[in-house]
């Protein structure tokens, strides 16, 4: 539900472009910096008290405000409450993962870590999956609104059924208490973390824009009613991100005692293979074309994820578990939400107002829903911008392969 709250925005957005009128720029803003500027301000008070209090409460707390604010959403019916409703759902969601995470690494060891991290990590092609095609369904029938009330009272209801079902365990790996500053000053000396944490903010830069705009690409550039594209989108990113996130944690706990560091040169070569395929599939025609080429892109974006949580937990003392993960969240958030839809949905407007000027047209003419010469230069503009982010990708897989280097010294200090 969390992967399905923060998804819907950009499955139902070529609606709420039309519906309140807004450019691809506040598209972007309220699909990045209103959520990554509060989850990160959210993140680190609420580790901290991970770190004390009852995880199990922390998670369904958390749980409840999203799906509050997710319904808050579909009420709003201009940019700046869109802004509110969106920032609430950051902070929502800010509860989530380092508690989850730190909850996850009191069950497992270190080499049956991965596995389960691949485990919860497939919560987010599983979200991106139901929200880009019973989203799109529900939206194309219902109308965004109701697809944002309807999923806000299933998580409510939902949140109450985690509260009651999942329980904190007896003992806690590590009952101490580190101070904030300390524990990142641990964590900040880590080679292997930082070229990671890095790695993950440019990655989730390409991979934050994909899952924001793809829709939008294919409904813009092809022709796709919001259903169908929902429904592609949810097979590229989350059919497929499935196998391959619950994959990736197998591949690397039986190939990491024959090839010690394919925990970091698997993630590597993944994200580096996307970021070729993905620039290729946002200028290729017709649309089956680049529907099968953003596939294929997208079987190597989902082995980085279980492996960079991995890390975060691997090089951190149990008392400070949950605050690695909010820390490694955090700048991957920070990047990805706040820089990457906003400066992609920027770029998109500037070449998109180039196109209209090369074909003789005004800008100020071409309002948000025209057809004809205005929506070409449109779909012209937002596929290059998306070709060019995908850049990013692989500048992510070559700081994942320099990780390698100091992991293992890491663990050990």
């Amino acid at each position: 539900m969390n992967y399905v709250d923060r998804q819907l925005f950009g499955v139902t957005q070529e609606l709420v472009k039309r519906d309140v009128g807004l450019s691809d720029f506040q598209l972007g803003l309220v699909g990045g910096p209103a959520f990554a500027i509060l989850y990160i301000l959210a993140a680190f008070p609420i580790a901290r008290l991970a770190e004390r209090w009852n995880r199990v409460s922390i998670v369904s707390l958390a749980f409840g405000t999203w799906s509050v604010m997710t319904a808050f959403s579909g009420a709003a019916t201009s940019f700046v409450q869109l802004l509110v409703g969106r920032g609430g759902v950051s902070i929502g969601e800010a509860g989530c993962a380092p508690a989850s995470h730190a909850l996850i690494s009191d069950c497992f060891s270190p080499q049956q870590r991965t596995g389960a991290m691949s485990i919860f990590g497939a919560a987010g092609p599983i979200g991106a999956l139901t929200a880009a095609i019973g989203g799109g369904l529900l939206a194309q029938r219902c109308g965004w609104r109701a697809t944002f009330f309807a999923c806000g009272a299933l998580g409510l209801a939902a949140a109450v059924l985690f509260r009651l079902t999942v329980h904190e365990p007896r003992h806690r790996a590590d009952q101490s208490v580190v101070g904030l500053r300390a524990a990142l000053r641990v964590l900040l000396a880590k080679r292997s973390f930082l070229a990671v944490a890095a790695a993950g903010a440019f990655a989730g830069f390409a991979s934050y824009s994909n899952s924001q705009y793809m829709v939008s690409f294919l409904m813009r550039v092809h022709g796709l009613p919001v259903a169908v594209a929902g429904t592609a989108v949810g097979l590229i990113l989350g059919a497929v991100g499935i196998v391959m996130t619950l994959s990736t944690g197998a591949l690397i706990e039986h190939g990491r005692r024959r090839f010690p560091r394919i925990r970091t040169w698997l993630p590597a070569g993944g994200l580096v293979w996307s970021g070729c395929i993905f620039a290729l599939a946002y200028l290729a025609r017709p649309a089956p074309l680049a529907i099968g080429l953003l596939a294929a892109g997208s079987l190597g974006q989902h082995f980085y994820l279980p492996a960079m949580y991995t890390l975060a937990q691997d090089v951190a003392p149990a008392s400070m578990r949950a605050t690695s993960a909010a820390l490694m969240i955090s700048v991957v958030s920070l990047v990805g939400y706040g820089i990457g839809p906003p400066l992609i949905g920027l770029l998109s407007d500037t070449l998109s107002a180039a196109a209209m000027h090369t074909a003789g047209l005004d800008p100020r003419d071409c309002l948000p829903g025209s057809l004809g010469p205005c929506a070409l230069a449109r779909a012209r503009g937002l596929g290059l911008s998306m070709s060019a982010g995908s850049i990013m990708f692989i500048a992510g897989g070559l700081l994942f392969g320099i990780s390698g280097r100091s992991i293992d010294r890491d663990m050990a200090r």
